[in-house]
């Protein structure tokens, strides 16, 4: 059931910004109206025509503070209108629900973007049988990319044991952009895999792990993601699946419970089944994956900036040459 305890920091810091705007916002109008009603008696500091411009800006000023107090307070209620929906909804269909959720809790690439005290995971619902699946969105700080605050829809499917990291970069709908961010891996771990499949997706493992992949991602599982998943990335990191949207998904619909339990019956249990006697034999614990198989290697920051600066250099020094020569 709901859990009444889920965090209510948001909620508490929203509604003592709608107070603070709202006293503040009165404050402002109560001085301006003062300085309004006062402005044709004689002032050592202002004219009456000063005094009342100045009354008019104090007032509207406040006027404003007021309304944004209210325009905000009518946002958060709507939120909140939305997850006891959505929050009723789950219940209904048998789902375990939060309101909230810490995104540290999943090791997903796409859980990283945001800073931790700005991003959560919102209405997190799940279920334990079959096996574990959990679906909800992830709500963070994307101020980085431009985009303000965003949020993004995920789905988690438990797998019967660890596997090697694995990411599916979708190639669909590129018009879309990601709001979240994009981890950058380098090159030598990108795996071209048989068919079409590179159309559809990009995928990168460990550099040593290639063949490990290839016996996990069999020609029936990416079937499965081509026409399960598709337009989602995925992404393999320890014994769980992850599959992100580039959008929020509408946690009030029930289709979106019946998509996240299809998707565990079919790509979720077919990638378990297929992984279920994986061994890494380079680790010294059969239940583990080693080190190097554990998480894609991340290219470095200087190599990514390193082109883009020395393209800026060139550009610099052909204009200082083209102003001497010129």
């Amino acid at each position: 059931m709901a859990r009444e305890t889920a965090p209510k920091s948001l909620s508490r810091r929203i509604w003592v910004a709608v107070a603070v705007f709202a006293l503040v916002g009165l404050l402002f109008v109560v001085i301006g109206m003062l300085m309004l009603a006062t402005a044709s008696t004689p002032s050592p500091t202002m004219s009456a025509g000063e005094q009342f411009t100045a009354g008019s800006l104090v007032a509207f000023a406040g006027a404003a503070g007021v309304g944004g107090a209210a325009a905000l307070a009518w946002v958060h209620r709507r939120r909140a209108r939305r997850l006891r929906q959505a929050a009723q909804m789950g219940i209904e269909h048998g789902w375990h629900v939060r309101i909230e959720g810490d995104p540290r809790e999943h090791p997903a690439s796409a859980f990283g973007s945001g800073s931790i005290k700005g991003s959560w995971l919102e209405t997190p619902m799940h279920l334990h049988e079959p096996r574990y699946i959990e679906v909800g969105n992830y709500v963070f700080d994307a101020g980085q990319s431009g985009l303000g605050r965003s949020s993004v829809g995920w789905i988690a499917i438990e797998l019967d044991r660890r596997l090697p990291h694995m990411y599916l970069f979708s190639q669909s709908t590129p018009h879309q952009v990601r709001p979240y961010n994009v981890p950058i891996f380098s090159a030598d771990q990108r795996l071209d895999l048989e068919g079409d499949f590179n159309t559809h997706f990009r995928l990168f493992c460990p550099r040593e792990y290639a063949t490990d992949a290839l016996y996990v991602i069999t020609p029936d599982v990416m079937a499965l993601m081509i026409d399960e998943a598709q337009g989602f990335d995925i992404e393999i990191v320890d014994d769980m699946l992850f599959v992100v949207a580039r959008r929020p998904f509408d946690m009030s619909d029930s289709r979106i419970l019946e998509f996240a339990q299809r998707l565990a019956a079919t790509l979720g249990a077919r990638t378990a089944r297929q992984g279920a006697r994986y061994v890494d034999h380079r680790s010294g614990d059969p239940v583990f994956i080693a080190h190097e198989g554990a998480r894609l290697a991340r290219r470095p920051v200087l190599a990514i900036l390193t082109p883009l600066l020395v393209t800026a250099a060139v550009v610099a020094l052909a204009g200082w040459f083209g102003g001497i020569f010129g």
